[in-house]
């Protein structure tokens, strides 16, 4: 990639947004890109990465919000901008298009070009990404903020790993078994990508058992910022998170990428505290077992303890998404359910990520 340094700032802008509306949306947009210092986007060809991670209807939350979604877009085609849109969800087909979160029908109003990732793909530095990000002068990660069972948030950071096309993802949580290895490889990503812009989707947030499978909740909030883990960082303590209980914040501030210090961001729009969400359903974090990798034998015991995926048998539809994400072969279909072979499941969670239909619980479970 030829893309020049993002000017990274501390600023995290916020503006109250209520509702999905079309005028208070842009108003805000405006505001925030200004305050917070986006780069001049006249002539410049900018990918816009929203959060697709089903292609779910937006009410569900589990999407950026396309209302989100066209004020980005309208505010930079305005100004001159050569936008383009895409993303690789956790199961990405060649007719993925973005339908059901009602994006496609935004780009095809605003003739946004959408980019299949997966028909062009480059390596760099152990990561297979999606070959637009060789031509185009920014990437801004349009982000909707949930919690997350494995990442326990996912935000602007964590956004970009869907910049890895197809089952590229599956293979790296293989790759990178539990939460602070996993965690630092996306930190690598993001020091490899180095988004220019970031917008957070908090009018409805996910709460619950995320990213996929929680509670849509209101927060009226939207956020944005030249430095992705600056605004990760005040997303998650608005929703009543320590960020360094996140293992790729913490990660990105022990080696200073973005950001060294939380006390160094400069909020704009209000006072933190005046933006804290009371009683937001969060991940528990599971502080005794998030160890280095170690080897083989050491994460079969830590897994012991972990909390570990329980299918729910009269729930499950056997539309096989689990089995299809899970390359650690730990799930198969026998006698018409799925079932899964423990010493294999490496505790990534992702068919819980990918189930549509909530049939997939989280649970302590040591033995049997």
């Amino acid at each position: 990639m030829n893309r020049s340094e993002p000017d990274i700032s501390n600023k995290v802008s916020v503006r109250r947004v209520e509702r999905y509306r079309d005028d208070q949306l842009l108003q805000a947009v405006s505001e925030m890109y200004t305050a917070a210092g986006g780069p001049d986007p006249k002539g410049k060809k900018i990918l816009l990465k929203p959060n697709i991670l089903a292609d779910v209807p937006p009410e569900r939350a589990v999407t950026t919000h396309p209302s989100v979604f066209r004020a980005v877009a309208y505010y930079l085609l305005e100004r001159g901008a050569l936008v383009l849109a895409g993303d690789s969800p956790a199961i990405h087909n060649p007719l993925f298009a973005a339908k059901g979160c009602g994006i496609q029908q935004v780009c095809r109003e605003l003739k946004i070009p959408w980019i299949d990732f997966i028909e062009d793909s480059f390596s760099c530095k152990g990561f297979r990404l999606a070959g637009i990000l060789k031509e185009v002068d920014y990437v801004f990660s349009l982000a909707k903020c949930k919690t997350h069972e494995f990442a326990y948030y996912t935000g602007a950071v964590k956004n970009l790993f869907g910049l890895i096309p197809g089952f590229s993802k599956a293979m790296m949580h293989a790759k990178y078994p539990n939460r602070q290895v996993f965690a630092a490889m996306v930190v690598d990503l993001l020091n490899i990508v180095k988004p220019d812009f970031a917008v957070m989707d908090a009018v409805i947030a996910m709460e619950g058992a995320g990213p996929q499978n929680g509670q849509p909740r209101h927060l009226g909030l939207l956020l944005a910022s030249t430095n992705s883990v600056a605004l990760d960082v005040s997303m998650a303590q608005i929703i009543g998170y320590d960020p360094l209980d996140i293992p790729i914040l913490a990660n990105a501030l022990q080696r200073g990428i973005q950001l060294k210090d939380i006390g160094d961001i400069i909020l704009e729009g209000g006072v933190l505290k005046d933006f804290r969400v009371k009683n937001f359903k969060r991940i528990a974090i599971e502080r005794k077992y998030n160890f280095v990798y170690m080897g083989v034998r050491f994460e079969q015991l830590r897994r012991r303890f972990d909390r570990r995926p329980v299918f729910d048998h009269d729930r499950c539809i056997l539309c096989q998404k689990c089995v299809q994400m899970c390359k650690a072969e730990a799930l198969k279909v026998r006698d018409g359910k799925i079932t899964i072979h423990d010493p294999n499941c490496i505790r990534c969670y992702c068919c819980h990520e990918v189930c549509p239909v909530s049939a997939i619980d989280i649970k302590r479970k040591v033995f049997g």
